[in-house]
């Protein structure tokens, strides 16, 4: 059996211009979309501009994925956190998980309320951001398994 290497990606950036609801929706639907049909799953955090995204998945995809996301004229001031190759994927139930300002706030334990008014680039530096992503991951876990 070939198995293909997985590859993970985490960056941030600033929007161009701030996003509506209906824009962001569209956004999503789009990158859900994309990521399906590819093979790659993760998680999109937005935030007064900001976005940090986990992207994982087969590496040519999720390589080819940034290199796209790198050419987006939405974007700017791009900052990679991480690159390189995982044993497993941490978002493997979403093609895109999304979680906004209302689910950041209901995470006091993930980052410290008054932190994260320094703006998600500052919050997430170094080690922080995966671990605030793995803390997302399981509070929509969490949230999903109350539903069920």
């Amino acid at each position: 059996m070939n198995t293909m290497a997985l590859h993970e990606i985490v960056y941030v950036s600033l929007a161009c211009e701030e996003l509506t609801s209906a824009q962001l929706d569209k956004l999503l639907a789009n990158c859900r979309a994309w990521n399906e049909k590819s093979g790659v799953t993760g998680v999109l955090v937005y935030r007064k501009r900001e976005f940090l995204q986990l992207l994982e998945g087969e590496a040519d995809e999720v390589l080819g994925l940034y290199r796209r996301i790198e050419d987006d004229q939405r974007h700017q001031q791009i900052y990679k956190l991480w690159d390189g190759p995982i044993a497993e994927r941490s978002f493997a139930n979403w093609s895109m998980a999304f979680v906004d300002q209302a689910l950041i706030e209901a995470m006091p334990q993930a980052v410290h309320p008054s932190r994260i008014d320094q703006g998600l680039t500052d919050t997430v530096k170094n080690s922080t951001g995966k671990k605030f992503l793995l803390s997302v991951r399981d509070e929509l876990l969490r949230r999903e398994s109350e539903r069920a």
